[in-house]
């Protein structure tokens, strides 16, 4: 059991390493699209959509997070009841 837990874990960790690599390049979005940066009509376009996008990306992003801890609980709560 000690092998398929390592296993488990490394892959939430895999999971971990993804999520935290699209939060930073959400907020490098964020910095690169303002409006002091990219100004004008097409600016003022991209940020209304991005800011739909975003909000998807983050619920999608907070969801991800919370099943890997929910499972990375279960494996390790599994691996002691065995």
């Amino acid at each position: 059991m000690p092998d398929r837990l390592n296993e488990w874990l490394a892959d939430m960790r895999v999971i971990a390493q993804a999520a935290d690599d699209i939060e930073r390049t959400l907020e490098a979005v964020d910095a690169t699209c303002e409006s002091s940066i990219w100004a004008g009509p097409a600016g003022d376009r991209f940020r209304g959509e991005w800011a739909m996008h975003r909000a998807a990306i983050r619920t999608a992003l907070d969801d991800v997070r919370a099943q890997n801890e929910t499972i990375t609980a279960r494996v390790k709560r599994e691996a002691q009841q065995q």
